[in-house]
């Protein structure tokens, strides 16, 4: 079973590990939190290649007590203060189908948003300008993102009248080659091709 996850999502691809550190500490001892041990997700490299750097917030049962993901906008304004770019905060329950995340940029108002697992999780691949079943990827492997494939081919593409993204794609001029396809990366890219089949059938029909 999925454990809960809470990941950071770094507009400054050059991020410092130990200056995440010190921002998190600062922003939870004001909350009055423990802080979380952090560390880089190395095996992000698709949402590298999108221009974030992603860092997981090791998570520990509450007790009862305030816990950092509690505080996930304070968390992610001061990230976004501090390192003086875009960050995004993610906090998923897959067992529970529950999800919140926070958008902060510098000089901007913060967006959050909370609800089901499914949804939370577009909706940030949105602000992250990334395709959703990546994001689901990088969270539990193939589940997500199947189930992602299956809403896509279902329902189209994501809602034309929901906000749109305000993460930028940084891609790199020059990405490093993608690792060889294993065959859960075939299924998702098979479905995607097939979602987009349909999607273009279905609009062609209206016209």
């Amino acid at each position: 079973m999925s454990q809960p996850r809470l990941v950071l999502f770094l507009a400054d691809i050059e991020g410092n590990l130990a200056a995440l550190r010190q921002t998190l500490t600062r922003a939870c001892e004001a909350a009055n939190v423990p802080p979380p041990e952090v560390r880089w997700v190395e095996s992000a490299t698709n949402l590298a290649d999108a221009g974030w750097r992603v860092a997981e917030l090791k998570l520990v049962p509450s007790g009862g007590k305030a816990v950092p993901e509690d505080h996930l906008d304070s968390l992610v304004r001061s990230v976004a203060r501090d390192f003086r770019d875009q960050a995004v905060g993610l906090y998923t329950d897959k067992a529970g189908s529950y999800g919140r995340a926070s958008l902060s940029e510098p000089g901007r108002p913060s967006r959050s948003l909370e609800g089901e697992y499914i949804d939370v999780v577009r909706q940030t691949a949105r602000w992250l300008g990334v395709e959703a079943p990546l994001l689901g990827r990088l969270l539990d492997g193939g589940a997500t993102a199947r189930n992602l494939l299956a809403a896509a081919v279902d329902f189209g593409t994501d809602d034309p009248h929901a906000p749109a993204a305000t993460g930028k794609s940084r891609r790199q001029e020059q990405p490093p080659p993608p690792p060889e396809p294993d065959e859960d990366d075939r299924f998702v890219d098979a479905k995607l091709s097939e979602a987009r089949r349909l999607m273009e059938q279905y609009l062609s029909h209206r016209k």
